[in-house]
């Protein structure tokens, strides 16, 4: 049969046309909407993002400031440490010398009658009679002696110089290392 309705055979083709149009229009809208809905929600990830990559950026130069501000402290403390250590070290070799020369005066003193020793110090050696020893045994015991007291003082001074430099050693410890702010506590 020959069909003499001319749009006939041409209804279908367009009713699966117009299927296909309205297919592409849903699926090109769609996109639309979900590309402006992802592309705000992008926006908001990445100014978040960069809120927080700034606040982490603030936070390392605070970091970094307090690291440069510690080791400021360190290193002046180091300074100070250095020059009391410096000078505990000169004071010691003064307080050596000191007690050396002391030595030497105690002794030169004795010698001279200057200087008297107290009785428990002054022990008298035996005379000739007793043990058979030479007369100037008196002279040499009395020297003994007196070198023997010169070095007492002498010990006794450079023992003190020795306390008085571990204690200046460390205070200055004690000192740098509350002034470079690594003390727990810093009461004194």
């Amino acid at each position: 049969m020959i069909s003499f309705d001319p749009l006939r055979p041409y209804a279908d083709l367009i009713r699966w046309a117009l299927i296909a149009l309205l297919a592409v229009l849903l699926v090109v809208l769609s996109y639309r909407w979900g590309a402006s809905h992802w592309k705000g929600e992008y926006a908001a990830e990445a100014a978040g993002r960069a809120a927080d990559n700034a606040a982490h950026a603030a936070t390392i130069q605070r970091l970094a400031d307090a690291s440069a501000a510690v080791a400021a402290k360190a290193k002046a403390a180091s300074t100070v440490l250095a020059q009391s250590r410096a000078e505990s070290d000169s004071n010691y070799q003064k307080a050596l010398n000191d007690a050396k020369r002391a030595e030497h005066d105690l002794a030169a003193a004795l010698r001279h009658g200057d200087v008297q020793l107290q009785p428990q110090w002054s022990c008298i050696a035996p005379g000739a009679g007793t043990g058979g020893v030479a007369a100037d045994a008196v002279q040499a015991s009395a020297a003994g002696r007196f070198n023997s007291a010169a070095r007492i003082v002498a010990a006794a001074d450079a023992d003190a110089a020795v306390i008085d430099w571990l204690w200046s050693g460390w205070k200055a410890d004690r000192d740098a290392v509350i002034a470079a702010g690594c003390a727990v506590e810093s009461a004194r």
